[in-house]
C-alpha cells in the first residue's frame, strides 16, 4: 500500500483515492503537463505551445481587417458571440470547479461555502456598476490591462525573468491592446459601456467621460505602452533570452497592428477569444489539480474539451444571468447579447482575476 505524505494537498489526496496507483507512463503525465504548460514546450510552431494558436488568430484578424480596409464593424460582435460557447465564457465558468479543487472542497454545500467570496465580489461589482456605470467601466478596463497582461506573461514564461521583464510585458501588452483601441476610435470603443450606462435605470444622472479626453488619455497610454513593451523586450534580451524577447516583440506588434486597424470591438473580442481565453484554458488544461481526476489525456485538444466540460455547471447559471441583462439592454439581437456579455465580464472579472492568482500554488502541487 502507498504511504500518505503530510505534504500532499487535499486535491492530490482525493485524486489518489479515486485513481489506482499509476503506471510509469501515467506517473510521468503530471510532469508532462507542467512541462507543456511552459513556454516553448512542444516546439515553437507546435499547436500545443502558447504562441501558435494566438498568433494564427491575431494574423487572421489582421489580414481580415486589411482586406476590408479597416472596416471590421460588421463582423465586430462575432468574436464576443463565439466566446460565449468557446474559450471565452467557459474559461471563467470553470471557476466553480477551479475554486473547489484548489480549496479541496467536496460536496455542494462545502463548494458553495468556498465560493461565497466570489459571489459576494460579483454582487459588490454589480452594485457599483448600478451606482456609477462609467466609473465602473473605466476601472474594469484598468483591471483588464493587468488581467490580460499577467495571463500573457505567465503563458510565455516571463514571470521568472525579473520584475522589469514581467511587468513591462504585463502593462505594455494591456495598453497596446486597449489604449490603442480607444485611441483609434474612442466612440466605437466606448459604445458598449455607454449602452450599459444608459440601460441602468438611474445611470442617466451618473458621471460620463468626455470622449475627447478619453481619446487623449488613450493616445498617451498607447505611446507609454509601446515604450514599456520595448523596454521589457530589451531587458529580456539582455538577460540572456534574445529569442524569447524577439518573439515577445513580434507578438506586441501583432496586437498593436490589430488594435490600430480593426474595429475596437473586433480587435478586443478577437484577442479575448483567441489569445487570453485560449491561454487561460490551456493553463487549466495542464494544471493537474484542476483537470484531474480522472487521469487527464495527453493531448491538448482533449484536455481543452475537459476544461469546457468542467465549465458546464456554471455556464447554465451564466446563461440565466445573460437573459435579464439582454432584456435590460433592449432585446436579444446580436449587439444586445454581446453587450450583455461585456456587462457580465464587468461584474465577474475581479473575482475571476483573484482566483487566478491562486493557480501558481495549484500548479506547484503537481510538480
Amino acid at each position: 500500500p502507498r504511504r500518505w505524505s503530510p505534504r500532499l494537498t487535499a486535491p492530490d489526496i482525493d485524486a489518489d483515492r479515486l485513481n489506482p496507483p499509476p503506471t510509469t507512463a501515467h506517473a510521468a503525465a503530471p510532469l508532462e503537463g507542467v512541462r507543456l504548460h511552459r513556454a516553448g514546450a512542444g516546439g515553437l510552431f507546435s499547436l500545443d505551445g502558447p504562441r501558435t494558436v494566438p498568433w494564427l488568430v491575431l494574423t487572421l484578424g489582421l489580414v481580415l481587417a486589411l482586406c476590408l480596409r479597416g472596416s471590421t464593424a460588421s463582423p465586430a460582435p462575432w468574436p464576443f458571440l463565439l466566446a460565449l460557447v468557446a474559450f471565452g465564457m467557459p474559461h471563467g465558468a470553470a471557476d466553480w470547479i477551479v475554486a473547489a479543487r484548489i480549496g479541496g472542497h467536496r460536496g455542494f454545500l462545502q463548494r458553495l461555502g468556498g465560493f461565497t467570496w466570489y459571489l459576494v465580489a460579483m454582487a459588490a461589482c454589480t452594485a457599483f456598476i448600478a451606482w456609477q456605470p462609467s466609473v465602473a467601466a473605466l476601472l474594469f478596463l484598468l483591471l483588464t490591462v493587468f488581467h490580460f497582461g499577467m495571463a500573457d506573461a505567465t503563458a510565455v514564461d516571463a514571470d521568472g525573468d525579473g520584475l522589469i521583464v514581467r511587468w513591462s510585458l504585463v502593462v505594455g501588452r494591456g495598453l497596446l491592446l486597449l489604449a490603442l483601441a480607444f485611441a483609434s476610435d474612442a466612440s466605437a470603443a466606448w459604445a458598449p459601456f455607454g449602452a450599459i450606462a444608459s440601460a441602468v435605470p438611474w445611470g442617466g444622472a451618473a458621471w460620463v467621460p468626455d470622449l475627447d479626453v478619453l481619446r487623449a488619455a488613450a493616445v498617451f497610454g498607447a505611446a507609454s505602452g509601446a515604450v514599456i513593451a520595448v523596454t521589457g523586450c530589451a531587458s529580456r534580451a539582455i538577460g540572456g533570452k534574445p529569442i524569447e524577447a524577439a518573439l515577445d516583440l513580434i507578438e506586441h506588434a501583432l496586437v498593436a497592428a490589430l488594435a490600430l486597424v480593426a474595429d475596437p470591438l473586433f480587435a478586443v473580442g478577437l484577442f479575448f477569444l483567441g489569445v487570453h481565453a485560449f491561454r487561460h484554458s490551456r493553463r487549466l488544461a495542464f494544471t493537474r489539480v484542476v483537470i484531474e481526476p480522472p487521469t487527464a489525456p495527453r493531448g491538448l485538444a482533449l484536455r481543452l474539451v475537459r476544461v469546457h466540460a468542467l465549465s458546464l455547471p456554471l455556464m447554465w447559471l451564466t446563461a440565466l444571468c445573460l437573459w435579464p441583462l439582454s432584456n435590460m439592454l433592449g432585446g436579444f439581437g446580436v449587439s444586445e447579447i454581446v453587450t450583455s456579455s461585456i456587462c457580465f465580464y464587468m461584474l465577474s472579472t475581479l473575482p475571476h482575476h483573484l482566483l487566478g492568482l491562486q493557480l501558481p500554488r495549484a500548479e506547484s502541487s503537481a510538480q
